[in-house]
C-alpha cells in the first residue's frame, strides 16, 4: 500500500464497514504499523490517522517472530518458555501413560504450528526434544532419575 494518508483513511472506512456487518471489531489500540522505506515524519501522521502504534522489525505476529531474516534462535525462546510451562504445570500429577498423551497433544500442535512457518534452528529442536524427555521420563522433577523402560 502506498503511502499516503488518504488512502489509510479509506482502508479505515472498509474496515468500520466491515466491523458493522459482521461484528467483528478492530482494535486499532492494539495495532501495529511497520514501516518499509518511510519517513518517520509520514510515519507520524499514518499512525494519527489509523489510531495505532508504530512498530519495527523483528516483531511477533500470531505468536511467531516475524522480520527481514531468518529468525535467531533466541527469538524462539518464547516458544520453548511456553512449551515447558504447558508441560510443567501438571506432569507431576499424571501417569506415564497420561504424560505421552499430554506430550502428543499439547506439544506437538504447538511447535508444529512454528514449523510450519520456520525451519528452526537445531538447537531450537534440540531443546524442544530435552524438555519433552525431562518431563516424559521424570515427570519434571530434577532430582528423580528417568530411564528408559526398555533395555
Amino acid at each position: 500500500m502506498q503511502t499516503d494518508a488518504r488512502q489509510l483513511f479509506c482502508l479505515k472506512a472498509i474496515l468500520n464497514s466491515f466491523a458493522s456487518s459482521t461484528g467483528l471489531v478492530v482494535n486499532f489500540s492494539k495495532s501495529l504499523i511497520v514501516p518499509i522505506n518511510v519517513s518517520s515524519e509520514k510515519m507520524n501522521i499514518l499512525a494519527g490517522t489509523l489510531g495505532c502504534q508504530i512498530g519495527a522489525f523483528p516483531f511477533t505476529y500470531l505468536g511467531l517472530p516475524l522480520g527481514t531474516t531468518k529468525p535467531k534462535i533466541e527469538e524462539f525462546a518464547p516458544l520453548l518458555d511456553k512449551v515447558e510451562r504447558k508441560l510443567s504445570t501438571c506432569s507431576t500429577l499424571l501417569s506415564y501413560s497420561r504424560r505421552v498423551e499430554y506430550i502428543n497433544t499439547v506439544l506437538t500442535p504447538t511447535v508444529t504450528y512454528a514449523m510450519s512457518t520456520f525451519k528452526l534452528h537445531k538447537g531450537v529442536i534440540h531443546s524442544v526434544d530435552r524438555i519433552r524427555k525431562q518431563c516424559l521420563w521424570r515427570g519434571n522433577s530434577e532430582k528423580k532419575r528417568g530411564g528408559n523402560l526398555v533395555a
